[in-house]
């Protein structure tokens, strides 16, 4: 990388919690139970957001998103 390239992040860190690609996370929170339930992959990951997908839909969620929807490692109880 040079000096006038853009530095990229590679994880999303939250609430002491890094969540990075190839991450598989929960959204405790989501308004319906099935969401709550559903195992997301991320498939990106920045200092501000990441981007999870299942069932082959892709979703791009702000930290903003995450604070509502909240977000755990999906092996977490």
């Amino acid at each position: 990388m040079t000096d006038t390239e853009p530095r990229t992040e590679s994880a999303f860190d939250i609430d002491g919690r890094r969540y990075s690609a190839g991450g598989r996370v929960r959204f405790p929170n989501a308004g319906m139970r099935d969401n709550q339930t559903r195992v997301y992959d991320i498939t990106a990951a920045g200092a501000d957001r990441i981007t999870a997908e299942a069932d082959g839909c892709r979703y791009q969620l702000s930290r903003g998103d995450i604070g509502v929807i909240g977000i755990k490692h999906a092996d977490e109880k």
